[in-house]
C-alpha cells in the first residue's frame, strides 16, 4: 500500500465505523421506543373478578369481588365466604385462602369461594355508605359524639342491606359458581361486626357461620345487647347448627402510642373507654351462649387494638368457619323479611 493511499483507507474505515454506530444507535433507539410503548401489566388476583351490581330497590351501585379456588368444587359445591368492607380486606383474605386451602389436611382450611361486597371506589373504605349499610335503625339521640366532633352521617340501613345480600347477591353468586348454600359464612369488622351479629339475632338462618371482628356494640347505646337479651328471654329462636366467632384486640380500650401523642388524646381515650369494646363483646358472648343450638367462640388477642386486630380476625374467622373438623351446619337459609 502506497503512503498516499493510507488517508483514503482510514477515511473508508471511519465511514464504515460511523455507519455501524448509526445502525447500533438506531437499533437501541427502536428497542427503547418499543419498551416505552409496552405498558406494564396491572397486578391482578388470580381467579378473581370485579362484578358491578346495582341494588334493585335503592338504585345504588356496588362491586362484587369474587374469588374462586384452584381446585375443582366438591360434589355439593364450594362453601362461600361473604366478606364485608371488601375494598380494604379482599386481597388479604384471598391471599390467606390461596395459601392455606391448598392442603386441607395440614392447614384445616377448606377451599371456598370468597365474595367481597365493595363500593365503587379505590379507597379502602366508603365511610358514609358503610355507616348507613352496616348499622341497624336506632334513635339518633343515642349516638355519642364522634371523636372528630363531626355529626353522624346517615345510619340505620342494615335491614335493607341484608335484603340486598340475600335476595340479589346470593342468587347471583349461585348462578355463576357451584356453591353450597348450606355452608355460607358472613364476616365483618367494627360496624361490619355489628351488622354480622345483628343478622344473627334478627335472621339466624340467613347464614350458617358468623364471624364478628371487634363488633361496635356501643352503637345505639348498646341496642344490640338489649336485643340479644330479649332473644334469650323469649326462647323462640332456633339456632341449631349455627356458629359464631367474635374476635377482639386486647388493647381496644387503650390508646396506641401514636394516639397518645395527639392533641386530642384525652377525647379519644374517653371515646374508647366509653365504647367498652371488650366488655361489650364479652357480655355478648355470654348472652349468645345461652341460645339453644348456637356454637359460640370468642378470642381476644393481647397487644392488638381495633385496627391492628383485623388480620387476626380474618385468619381466625376463616379457620373457624372452614375447618373440616367444625360441625357442619344443616338446614336451609331463609330470606330476611
Amino acid at each position: 500500500m502506497r503512503g498516499k493511499d493510507v488517508p483514503k483507507m482510514v477515511g473508508m474505515m471511519g465511514k464504515r465505523a460511523r455507519q455501524w454506530m448509526r445502525r447500533i444507535g438506531l437499533g437501541m433507539l427502536m428497542s427503547m421506543l418499543a419498551a416505552c410503548a409496552t405498558a406494564p401489566a396491572a397486578v391482578s388476583i388470580p381467579r378473581s373478578e370485579d362484578l358491578p351490581v346495582v341494588n334493585s330497590k335503592t338504585g345504588e351501585a356496588y362491586r362484587l369481588l369474587i374469588w374462586r379456588p384452584a381446585s375443582p368444587p366438591p360434589p355439593d359445591g364450594w362453601p362461600v365466604v361473604y366478606l364485608l368492607d371488601a375494598n380494604s380486606v379482599f386481597g388479604m383474605v384471598t391471599d390467606i385462602m390461596n395459601s392455606r386451602s391448598e392442603s386441607v389436611g395440614k392447614t384445616g382450611v377448606r377451599p371456598a369461594v370468597v365474595v367481597g361486597i365493595a363500593y365503587p371506589t379505590d379507597a379502602a373504605y366508603d365511610l358514609t355508605r358503610r355507616t348507613r349499610d352496616l348499622t341497624p335503625s336506632v334513635d339518633p339521640q343515642t349516638l355519642p359524639m364522634r371523636p372528630n366532633g363531626q355529626p353522624w352521617s346517615e345510619t340505620g340501613g342494615a335491614d335493607e342491606f341484608l335484603r340486598f345480600l340475600h335476595q340479589q347477591v346470593k342468587p347471583l353468586v349461585a348462578a355463576r359458581l357451584p356453591v353450597n348454600p348450606q355452608q355460607d359464612v358472613l364476616m365483618g369488622h367494627s360496624f361490619g361486626g355489628l351488622f354480622t351479629l345483628h343478622t344473627l339475632l334478627s335472621h339466624p338462618d340467613a347464614f350458617h357461620s358468623y364471624v364478628a371482628g371487634s363488633p361496635s356494640l356501643w352503637f345505639g347505646n348498646g341496642a344490640l345487647l338489649q336485643q340479644a337479651k330479649a332473644v334469650v328471654t323469649s326462647s323462640t329462636t332456633d339456632s341449631t347448627g349455627r356458629r359464631v366467632l367474635m374476635v377482639t384486640g386486647g388493647d381496644e380500650e387503650r390508646l396506641t402510642a401514636t394516639e397518645q401523642a395527639q392533641p386530642d388524646a384525652a377525647r379519644r381515650l374517653a371515646w374508647k373507654q366509653g365504647n367498652r369494646m371488650l366488655g361489650n363483646a364479652q357480655e355478648m358472648r355470654t348472652l349468645l351462649a345461652a341460645l339453644p343450638g348456637l356454637a359460640v367462640d370468642y378470642r381476644e388477642h393481647p397487644g392488638l387494638d381495633h385496627g391492628s386486630v383485623v388480620p387476626m380476625y380474618l385468619y381466625d374467622g376463616l379457620m373457624f368457619a372452614l375447618s373440616p373438623t367444625s360441625p357442619a351446619a344443616t338446614g336451609t337459609a331463609s330470606a330476611p323479611r
